[in-house]
């Protein structure tokens, strides 16, 4: 970005990173990445009560990261801005990056063991976090 930002843009910015700072958010981002959910499916693949859910769903859409549609009675959810997996592979990125540097740094080789496991979970999350699931 060459020009500076605005005292507008930097809250907007501030307003979506936010959004993204909580683990159930980016597994209802994930989940949704797979397609349109309502909101009881999408709270008992994600592991969370209901409310919490929509709760967190409202974050991620007053960010502009996700849209809701009404089938009857039903909130349908679906991302809006698809930018977010840019945003989110650039993240797992600079994870990796990261933990190859403190890897390295203890003398332990250049390359962590986190790198495959970070690589897979961006590409293919385990979402469900449900009483009795083990993984």
């Amino acid at each position: 970005m060459s020009t500076p930002m605005s005292a507008q843009m930097v809250e907007k910015v501030v307003v979506r990173l936010r959004a993204l700072a909580d683990e159930t958010r980016v597994r209802l981002i994930l989940r949704l990445k797979r397609g349109e959910c309502n909101v009881t499916e999408l709270s008992a693949e994600v592991g969370v009560e209901h409310a919490s859910a929509s709760k967190h769903l409202s974050i991620l859409r007053h960010a502009g990261f996700v849209e809701v549609r009404r089938q009857g009675t039903q909130a349908i959810y679906a991302i809006q801005d698809e930018s977010i997996f840019e945003l989110c592979e650039l993240v797992c990125q600079g994870v990796v990056r990261q933990a190859n540097a403190e890897h390295t740094a203890l003398g332990l080789g250049k390359r962590a063991v986190l790198s495959r496991r970070v690589r897979r979970v961006s590409r293919t999350p385990k979402l469900s976090r449900g009483k009795g699931n083990t993984s």
